[in-house]
């Protein structure tokens, strides 16, 4: 019988899975735009229907940005997603099936303006086996595929990802990535620009409340480098913050040590809101920050 695998902190069920506990310690949750969102879910007297928005600040501009989403539920496995945009007024809709073959999820998106710009997203999980596809210009005469598979047993995980078109046969933008764990320890590589790009990371659990992580770029043709550190601790239930620095390495002439140092904590502020605040800054005292809300109904 075929059985969906779990997710895991550590082990990926897709390629993009792949040394993402390093990657969310170095890099996720950082956002230096000013944001508040209601998620407004439990609240909405229709079944199966789910409602949200956000106003968005982007960094360095004074005039926000809002969205509206809402995702219905019309059956088991069915459902249907809109999401506006202001004050521009794009609109983008999705439906996808999660039914019809054990373990795929069909999704069509697009903007129904647009209907021949659609795009079709299968993405299967058996087992041990994952993998996504996305078709896009399909109506183009000349499709693009962007196919990417992964498969994790016990502590070991590899896949590869590429860009293919349908047409021609022409495969670009190809990777492959590979990770493995050990006790509390996840090691990742990651080959990406058409293998020109090496990743190596570590990610370790040091205990119940703090992690760490560490990651290093290198490009080939250029003999360029550049490496990352960051260390995240949860100080209660509802708090938790952490810290990451990044630079180039010097490599080779006229490259130096230029260290960039990012804070990120979150907590909750309010009954049913949690608050985040990040905040960036270099040697030069170059700073940029974002505070973001987030409310629960």
């Amino acid at each position: 019988r075929t059985t969906l695998r779990a997710s895991s902190p550590t082990m990926p069920s897709y390629f993009g899975d792949i040394a993402k506990t390093a990657k969310d310690l170095i890099s996720g949750s950082f956002n230096y735009d000013n944001k508040f969102s209601l998620d407004a879910k439990n609240a909405v007297p229709v079944d199966g229907l789910k409602l949200s928005c956000s106003a968005t600040t982007k960094n360095g501009s004074t005039e926000p940005t809002g969205v509206v989403k809402s995702v219905f539920d019309v059956a088991k496995g069915v459902s249907l997603e809109t999401e506006a945009s202001l004050p521009g007024g794009k609109v983008s809709a999705s439906a996808s099936h999660s039914g019809l073959v054990d373990g795929m999820k069909l999704t069509v998106s697009g903007d129904p303006k647009h209907l021949p710009g659609a795009k079709i997203g299968l993405q299967l999980l058996r087992d041990a086996f994952g993998m996504k596809c996305d078709l896009t210009a399909i109506s183009s005469g000349a499709p693009k595929a962007d196919v990417n598979a992964c498969y994790s047993r016990g502590a070991v995980a590899f896949g590869a990802s590429s860009l293919v078109d349908c047409k021609s046969g022409a495969v670009t933008k190809y990777q492959l990535g590979g990770q493995f764990v050990v006790d509390d320890v996840t090691v990742g590589v990651i080959l990406l620009d058409a293998l020109d790009t090496v990743k190596t990371s570590v990610a370790m659990r040091v205990d119940k409340t703090t992690s760490c992580a560490c990651e290093v770029v290198y490009k080939v043709k250029a003999s360029d480098a550049s490496a990352a550190l960051a260390v995240s601790r949860k100080f209660s239930d509802v708090c938790s913050g952490k810290l990451a620095v990044s630079s180039a390495v010097p490599l080779k002439a006229g490259t130096a040590i230029d260290p960039v140092f990012s804070l990120h904590t979150t907590g909750d502020v309010a009954a049913k809101t949690t608050g985040s605040l990040s905040v960036q800054t270099d040697t030069r005292l170059n700073t940029k920050w974002g505070v973001q809300f987030a409310t629960k109904i």
